[in-house]
Formats: C-alpha cells, sequence, structure tokens
C-alpha cells in the first residue's frame, strides 16, 4: 500500500469516528466495534492495519484503559476537507 493511499485510508478511519460514531476527545471504541465499521466501508486486514498504525503514530488515537481505541484532541481535530 502506498503511503498516499495508507493516509486516505487512514483519514476515512478518522471520518467514520469523528462524524458517523460520534466520538469527541477521549472518547473510544472497541477493536470489535471498529473492525465491524472498517469492514462494513471495505477496510479490512492489512488496510486496517495500516490505517490504525498511521493514526496511532500521528498522535490522532491512542489506546485507552481498557484497550479501547480512544480518540485524541488532535484527532478530534482532524480538518476533513483537506
Amino acid at each position: 500500500m502506498s503511503d498516499s493511499d495508507m493516509a486516505t485510508v487512514a483519514r476515512k478511519l478518522m471520518y467514520w469516528l469523528v462524524s458517523v460514531q460520534g466520538l469527541r476527545d477521549g472518547d473510544g471504541v472497541s477493536p470489535q466495534l471498529l473492525a465491524k465499521g472498517m469492514e462494513k466501508h471495505g477496510i479490512t486486514g492489512d488496510a486496517e492495519q495500516a490505517a490504525l498504525d498511521l493514526a496511532f503514530s500521528s498522535g490522532w488515537l491512542q489506546k485507552g484503559p481498557l484497550d479501547e481505541i480512544q480518540l485524541t484532541k488532535k484527532g478530534f481535530g482532524l480538518d476533513f476537507g483537506q
């Protein structure tokens, strides 16, 4: 997967979390719910993992105390119009 493809998938992931799931800074979802949501939008396997890796390394997501995937302030503040 190219860097631009990975970035596109990561932004779709973040859009889903913020706009579809309605998460705000500090909110989280279970890995299972995230996987189901991504699968519904055709993002699975390696593409999902690459998007998560980029989102974590970019500081958009973090692991929550109960292993949920938690949205950070930086992730919530992404501009999806770009």
